[in-house]
């Protein structure tokens, strides 16, 4: 009897110590850290004129002359004034194509891929001038994902409306035969 009452006190005293032993109690917390002082929160900005000391909304001065931009500078929009609202036109998907690059793609592929799209967009750019156009690919493979990529033509609403299929069949047609002789090549 003394032994089971002996054994019932220790373990009611272990019980108890171990119910006190808390150690998130013991951690300590540091208030006072400093955020300001690490990398990254400096902020850079980079404006492209300098500030007007005067109004300019009252001073009479002479506009300057506009600059004349290279075919690569301004791709959105020849002259902003002339398009349908303030803001610009409208960039719509005028057409979309899926390019099968094999089962076994690669980065290799893809990199000769990308090449082909950079050679057809300025092909299809300096054929048509459309404004707004840009394409966007994205990989649409079951097995692969770089198995089947697809690519979609995008231009302005106007820009479409006028040479919107011949640029995009241009374009696509570009791609195609660009990346044959781009992957002979590799090869």
């Amino acid at each position: 009897m003394k032994i089971r009452l002996f054994f019932t006190f220790l373990l009611a005293g272990l019980v108890a110590a171990c119910s006190t032993a808390d150690y998130r109690s013991h951690k300590t917390v540091s208030q006072g850290i400093d955020y300001s002082r690490y990398p990254g929160n400096e902020a850079y900005y980079e404006f492209s004129a300098d500030i007007p000391l005067d109004p300019s909304v009252l001073a009479e001065e002479d506009t300057p002359a506009e600059e004349v931009l290279d075919e690569d500078e301004d791709f959105t929009s020849e002259n902003l004034a002339s398009t349908y609202g303030s803001y610009g036109d409208v960039v719509i998907n005028v057409a979309a194509h899926k390019f099968k690059l094999g089962p076994a793609a690669s980065r290799k592929e893809m990199t000769v891929f990308q090449k082909a799209m950079d050679k057809a967009y300025a092909v299809a750019l300096k054929e048509y001038r459309p404004v707004g156009f840009t394409y966007a690919m994205s990989s649409v493979g079951a097995v692969n994902p770089l198995s089947d990529i697809e690519v979609r033509c995008m231009m302005g609403e106007q820009s479409a409306n006028d040479v919107g299929q011949a640029t995009c069949a241009l374009f696509f047609k570009t791609v195609g035969s660009a990346y044959l002789d781009l992957i002979k090549e590799a090869q």
